[in-house]
């Protein structure tokens, strides 16, 4: 059996089944995976997302403050350096990355993520050694296909190339909403304080990434209109008190982290979701479950983003905070649902593990 190291920064509870459907694949071809991570800090440990498993392999991550910046590290080079092939991740700051590809040996380097600079600008230095990665790398396993693109024009060719179509199990979710009745999911709520009516949702994490400082003005907007709007939130986060006031006047109700059946009961009644930060996974959710997504002109949305057409699926308002509340106005309405026909099925996990594996197949030939 050959070996094949995954190298991430932490793995969310969302990745579990990817890891565990890929490597049973892997198995059946010779392969035996070992997914290898850091731990969460920071904001991502404000999430409480955090996958425990028995086949996931932990190491401390390192901190490093520069100015303003705090960088957590990831160094597990003693933990998959007689590995077959590694895949790191496609990060500048990533210490595992450049070891990996600085010093490859006869062992084969992939690097996998975003790929395209989606989320923020890079400054120099972080580009530069981001184009070199996947220059070096003999195997890039791009989220979507505008990471895909990105490689290739900076030198990367199309056989090098993997595009895997990230997902989260959306059959599970489409499993728990089919079981789950609007009767039933509106009294699961009312269980939880939601109050009947009309609702937005909010579904993820409460971060910076997401802009929840944003989020909140738009909702003093709305109360000092005397709008009637309500917002479900379904998450947990370090600016999760940045909502509190508009909690205690009755506009939103904090439900804090949840699993795939409370994410089913919340977007069954609502309108449409919400979020006026970065876009990722949440657009396989909103697929899953036909509920429309409200976002702004920002340019810093990740790679999944791609699966929504605008104005379809996704509706986006000016960056600008009395326009979002005017979209969120509009939204809790349900002015914003697009007909049945319009939706396509949502990227699967299986496809996304068999996408992969095609890839580990061309990196280990």
């Amino acid at each position: 059996m050959r070996e094949l190291a995954i190298v991430q920064p932490y793995v969310p509870q969302y990745r579990v089944p990817f890891f565990e459907g890929l490597s049973r694949a892997l198995q059946a071809d010779g392969v035996t995976l070992r997914v290898i991570a850091g731990t969460p800090t920071g904001a991502q440990q404000a999430r409480a997302d955090a996958a425990q498993a028995d086949w996931l392999e932990t190491v401390t991550p390192r901190g490093l403050d520069i100015g303003p910046r705090h960088l957590s590290l990831t160094y597990s080079r003693s933990l998959w350096r007689d590995a077959n092939a590694v895949i790191v991740p496609h990060q500048g700051t990533s210490l595992d990355a450049v070891s990996a590809l600085a010093y490859r040996g006869s062992r084969r380097v992939g690097v996998w993520g975003h790929i395209a600079p989606y989320t923020s600008p890079l400054n120099v230095i972080d580009g530069a050694i981001e184009r070199w990665q996947l220059r070096r790398a003999h195997h890039v396993f791009a989220y979507m296909p505008g990471g895909a693109e990105f490689a290739r024009r900076v030198g990367v060719e199309s056989s090098r190339i993997t595009t895997i179509m990230n997902s989260i199990d959306s059959a599970e979710l489409e499993s728990e909403l089919t079981r789950q009745s609007a009767a039933s999911a509106r009294a699961s709520l009312r269980a939880r304080g939601v109050p009947d009516g009309r609702y937005l949702a909010y579904v993820g994490g409460l971060d910076e990434s997401k802009r929840i400082t944003f989020l909140a003005r738009a909702l003093d907007v709305l109360h000092d209109r005397n709008s009637n709007v309500h917002l479900v939130v379904l998450g947990s986060g370090e600016q999760s008190g940045t909502l509190g006031p508009a909690a205690a006047r009755g506009q939103v109700s904090l439900l804090g982290y949840g699993g795939t059946a409370d994410k089913a009961s919340v977007l069954l009644g609502a309108e449409a979701v919400v979020n006026p930060g970065r876009i990722g996974l949440i657009a396989v959710d909103c697929l899953a479950s036909r509920t429309p997504l409200i976002t702004t002109e920002w340019p810093w949305h990740a790679p999944e983003v791609e699966y929504l057409t605008k104005d379809v699926h996704m509706y986006v308002a000016a960056n600008d905070v009395d326009a979002f509340a005017d979209a969120m106005d509009r939204g809790a309405s349900g002015a914003l649902a697009p007909a049945d026909e319009a939706w396509p099925a949502p990227p699967t996990i299986q496809a996304m593990v068999q996408s992969f594996r095609s890839g580990v197949r061309r990196l280990l030939p």
